[in-house]
Parts: structure tokens; C-alpha cells; sequence
């Protein structure tokens, strides 16, 4: 499996991913149809909330329209073109009223996607992956003449790299026509078996099936996979997380006009003559000339003193090892891998790519199989980028990360160097305490309630959300939004804490909210503490204030050691009680 030859004729990732959402308005009841509206809706706000680069379009078909779009289609209407949404695409998609669109008197399936074929053609853009997603509820087929025309477009859609996706929109099950099956059996020819799209109602669900569909071919990275001298495997390199940004980006205006002011860095030379001459006429002063990239010299100071380097020189301390590649270096038992320990930044997914090297996925899958059977991780060596430090990572094998309809790969998860683990010391003295029996249920019936199947989608970052709608209220000034309010997802259900005890819980973690008293922490340089010595309590003292009803003359602490000393069976937790509550306790137990 040479892949030095294939390597080379590997075509370039670049450009922006592309896809178009064409909703069916062909629909008796319209529910269909508001509900995909509702998605879209949303698919697009959150487009414009994370300024991303991919370009997107939304249609309608199904539709019996006077005013045709602009490649002459009566059953097609243009919401807005393919391009990078902004606010005004936004706020077109959301004003209309999808009820009110007039239906077509016949379904004509084939017209849409040769709409979708020329708006991709026409798109002045490079784009690295085409898609077209059908929002639709698949029980009735297009018109019976319309019907081999939607197959050849499909094939052709299919032969020019194009993806067509089914989103079935549906509130009940139903049985999907006979159509649809042999419309998803010509957009993949390669694929023998063919799974119907199950029906999906929720709005929210809808618009995760949007996002997932169009940037499912986002890699890092593309490259191949070294295992031995003269075996490659092809493999793609994907980020199943993304960064989301939590501050606005700053601009700098004109004090005058406002207008947006940009910035440009020039480096510029001049010729310094000897001193010695002083006469030199201003028109004689030298003129500054601009310095080119081979003149410019880089440092790195060191020791107090600048250490020069080239451009070359530069480039070869920045990447010394080479063109990007994922190296194997050997394997370790997978119990020797700590994700939590190892964690640098965000992993990677490891999936295998055809188009690199033509048999990849089978010995992809062949290693991924042997690991799982014999247990073990595989250590690598990563560079994604030709100026990206290598990585050392270790290969974990993995089936479906996030949910994700993916069946095998592997996670793949940054291991630090030995100058990112910092050399801490612990003093072991402070955990050398006894714990109670009670104390450690206690903490047993704490973990056992409050478990719960965590996934990625139960929690929103509250300072985001938060943000995004401030941002968003005041950009589309609509305070009719119909955006439900947030809800702080990172907040603990403190219903869940009512079934345990609190006399012990007390105990081990102490009152919460005003009542919470900050214990005394002891000195880095284990010196003296806080906690003052405990006090001999004179007996004959406390008898006789007992019995005056004089034990308020008792300080908070002195009160305290006198419950504790008499060994009661049920004494109630003490921490963060007032003075008049510990005096009622002890004319409760000791009188």
C-alpha cells in the first residue's frame, strides 16, 4: 500500500462548504412545513452566532409563484441566495409567513434540484463540499412524469460530488413512499443497504440534524497515516468541539466621521550617512525604500542577549520535522491512558479517507478491531499543519463520539511533553484523617443520587447565551421574540438533595448560605493556626449557672464543648448555630 504517488495527486482542501436547505411547501395541513420554517429559523440565527465561513442558501419548492426566481423555476422561490447570511437574510427568512405561500397544483421534485445544481455552478467562491438537504414529510412522491427527470438529476448530483439528504419532518410514524427509497439508493451508489430517515418533529432536533449535516466534512487535517516503512493509510482528522466567542470584537473609529479604521503595517529602510558631513540639503535626505522578506531578521532574546535568525532558518525552527503527518511510534494497555490527567486542549476524531489512499478504510478498520480486542492505545506522533508543532497522541478506539452516527475511530488525545507536567507537592499529613462509617454512606448515598446519564447537550454555557441575546435583541429590535427564555442549565436541582440527612451531611460539609462559618486554615509554613486550645470545662461552675438558668454567661465555643463533652447519642449537627439555639440545647440535654 505505497501512497507516495497518491499523496501527490491528492487534490487540495480548500474553499468553504456549501449547502442549501429547500423546505416543501407541497403540504394539505402546512404543519410540515411551519415546523422546517421554524428550523431554518433557527439553523440560520445560529449561523450568524458563530460568524462561521460556511455559505448558505434556503429555497422553496412545492410553490406556484408570479414572480419566478432568477433561473426561470415557477415551482422554485429564492429566500436568498447562496452566500454568507447576514442580518438581512435572517430577518427575510423570518418574515415570511409560510402559511400564506400558494402550493403548487402538482409536486415537482426535479426542478429543485436543478436549482440547486446551477445556484452551485454559479457561486464565485471555491467551495470544498456541496450539499443539498430536503426538509420534507415523505408520503406523497412528485408527479408520476417528474419522476425518472428527479433520478437523473440525482445521478448527476451524485457523479458531480453533490449530496442530497432527507430530513423526514413528521410528527407521527407513517409509511414512506416507495420513491424516496429509490431516490436515496441513486444519491449512493456504493451503498447496498438504505436507511429511511426517521421522522423528526422537534424544532430543536431538526436544527441540530441541519448543523450536523452541513459540517460534517469540516477536517482539520488531511493526511496520511505512517504505520511502517511503505504502509499509509489515508485518514481525516476532525474536531468534534468548537470554540465559541465569548467577547465582541473591537473596532476602531473615526473621531469625526465614525468610519471603520484599518491598519496596515509597513517596514521601510533608510541609508544612514556618516555625521561628519553636515551640510545635507532637505532635498538630499534619504528616502525610506521598502524592506524585502529576505532582509527581514528574527530573534529570540536569551540569556540577555538577541539571538538573530533568516526567514529559513525561522521556518526550519518553527517545523523541523517535516510536511504534516500522523506517525505511529508503538502501543500501550489502555489502562495506562488518563484523559483527565493528559488534558491539554480539546481531541481530536480519526476517521479514514478514501480519497487519499484508495483501501484506507479497510485497514482502518482492521486496526481499529485489533485494538479493541487486545485492549490498547496507540502512540503517534501529529503535525496537522506545516507550521504546527508536533503533538505526541494516543490513539483510543472509539464507536459513535457524541451520539454521532459514525461506527468505528478513534479519539485522538493529546498526551503533554514533559515540560507541560508541572512538579507539585502535596502534604500528606492533612489527609491522613479518620472517616466515620456514617460519614463515608453518607457520601455513597450523595453519589448515588445525584448521578445521571451525562451528553453534550444538556448544558449551554449561561454567559454565552446570555450574551447572544442581548446581541440579538438589540440588532433585530423585536421584543415579541419568540425565543423561550434561558434557562441556567449549570444550576444543581436542589430537589434532589431533600431525601438525604442532614444532621450528617451537616457534619461533613457544614451549613450552607449566611449561616456558613469560614474555618481557620493553617500557614504554608505549617505555623501556628487559628483554632484556639480547647478549654477544660469546670464542672461544678456549669452545675451551679445550670441550675440559676445562668449558662448564657458561656461563650459560643465554651457551649459548644460542653454538648460535645457529654457524648449525647442525638446531638444535632453544631456548625453555624446562634448562642440562643446552643443554650436551648443545653437546658434540653444537660438539665
Amino acid at each position: 500500500m505505497d501512497s507516495d504517488d497518491e499523496i501527490e495527486e491528492s487534490k487540495s482542501w480548500k474553499g468553504v462548504p456549501a449547502t442549501i436547505i429547500c423546505i416543501n411547501t407541497y403540504d394539505r395541513t402546512n404543519k410540515t412545513s411551519e415546523v422546517a420554517h421554524a428550523a431554518t429559523c433557527r439553523m440560520i440565527r445560529q449561523c450568524l452566532r458563530l460568524s462561521g465561513s460556511n455559505f448558505v442558501g434556503v429555497c422553496l419548492y412545492g410553490t406556484e409563484v408570479t414572480n419566478s426566481t432568477i433561473l426561470g423555476i415557477n415551482s422554485v422561490e429564492e429566500v436568498f441566495p447562496l452566500k454568507l447570511p447576514t442580518l438581512d437574510d435572517y430577518r427575510k427568512i423570518k418574515n415570511i409567513k409560510i402559511t400564506s405561500v400558494k402550493q403548487a397544483p402538482n409536486l415537482i421534485l426535479s426542478e429543485v434540484l436543478w436549482y440547486c445544481s446551477r445556484a452551485f455552478a454559479s457561486c464565485k467562491r471555491q467551495l470544498s463540499s456541496r450539499k443539498i438537504i430536503l426538509l420534507s414529510k415523505l408520503d406523497i412522491p412528485p408527479l408520476q412524469s417528474d419522476q425518472n427527470h428527479t433520478f437523473k438529476r440525482v445521478i448527476e448530483l451524485s457523479d458531480s460530488n453533490i449530496d442530497v439528504k432527507l430530513i423526514n419532518v413528521s410528527e407521527h410514524d407513517y409509511e414512506i413512499d416507495s420513491f424516496y427509497s429509490d431516490f436515496l439508493r441513486n444519491t449512493d451508489k456504493n451503498t447496498q443497504e438504505i436507511n429511511l430517515p426517521k421522522p423528526v418533529w422537534d424544532k430543536i432536533e431538526i436544527e441540530q440534524l441541519l448543523h450536523q449535516q452541513s459540517h460534517r466534512h469540516l477536517a482539520v487535517a488531511r493526511l496520511s497515516f505512517e504505520i511502517g516503512e511503505g504502509l499509509a493509510i489515508g485518514v481525516g482528522v476532525y474536531s468534534l468541539t468548537n470554540s465559541t466567542s465569548q467577547a465582541p470584537k473591537k473596532t476602531d473609529l473615526d473621531r469625526d466621521t465614525n468610519a471603520i479604521l484599518t491598519r496596515v503595517n509597513k517596514t521601510a529602510k533608510i541609508a544612514v550617512k556618516d555625521d561628519s558631513n553636515m551640510d545635507i540639503d532637505e532635498e538630499q535626505a534619504p528616502t525610506p525604500v521598502p524592506v524585502l522578506k529576505s532582509e527581514v531578521l528574527h530573534y529570540k532574546t536569551f540569556g540577555g542577549e538577541k539571538v538573530q535568525f533568516t526567514e529559513d532558518e525561522m521556518k526550519i525552527l518553527k517545523n523541523p520535522f517535516g510536511p504534516p503527518v500522523l506517525k505511529l511510534l508503538g502501543f500501550k494497555p489502555a489502562s495506562f491512558m488518563c484523559k483527565e490527567k493528559w488534558f491539554l486542549k480539546p481531541c481530536y476524531f480519526l476517521f479514514p479517507n478514501e480519497g487519499i489512499i484508495e483501501g484506507s478504510f479497510v485497514a482502518f478498520k482492521a486496526l481499529h478491531k485489533a485494538c479493541m480486542e487486545t485492549n490498547v492505545v496507540a502512540f503517534c506522533v501529529l503535525s496537522t499543519r506545516v507550521n504546527s508543532k508536533p503533538m505526541i497522541v494516543a490513539l483510543s478506539p472509539t464507536t459513535k463520539p457524541f451520539g454521532l452516527d459514525v461506527d468505528l475511530g478513534f479519539d485522538v488525545i493529546i498526551v503533554p511533553f514533559v515540560e507541560n507536567v508541572r512538579p507539585l507537592s502535596f502534604d500528606d499529613e492533612d489527609l491522613q484523617m479518620s472517616v466515620a462509617d456514617e460519614q463515608k454512606d453518607t457520601m455513597k448515598e450523595i453519589l448515588k443520587e445525584l448521578q445521571f446519564n451525562y451528553k453534550p447537550e444538556m448544558f449551554e454555557n449561561p454567559k454565552v447565551q446570555t450574551q447572544y441575546r442581548a446581541i440579538e435583541a438589540k440588532a433585530l429590535d423585536d421584543d415579541d421574540e419568540e425565543e423561550e427564555a434561558f434557562i441556567d442549565t449549570t444550576k444543581p436541582d436542589f430537589s434532589r438533595f431533600q431525601e438525604l440527612k442532614d444532621d450528617v451531611f451537616l457534619e461533613l460539609f457544614g451549613p450552607f448560605g449566611p449561616v456558613a462559618v469560614k474555618k481557620p486554615t493553617t500557614s504554608k509554613e505549617k505555623g501556628p493556626t487559628n483554632k484556639k486550645p480547647k478549654q477544660e470545662i469546670d464542672e461544678s461552675l456549669f452545675q451551679h449557672r445550670l441550675d440559676n438558668n445562668k449558662v448564657k454567661d458561656y461563650t459560643v465555643v465554651q457551649l459548644r464543648d460542653i454538648l460535645y463533652s457529654k457524648d449525647l447519642p442525638d446531638l444535632p449537627a453544631l456548625n453555624g448555630l446562634k448562642k440562643n439555639e446552643l443554650v436551648e440545647l443545653v437546658y434540653k440535654y444537660c438539665k
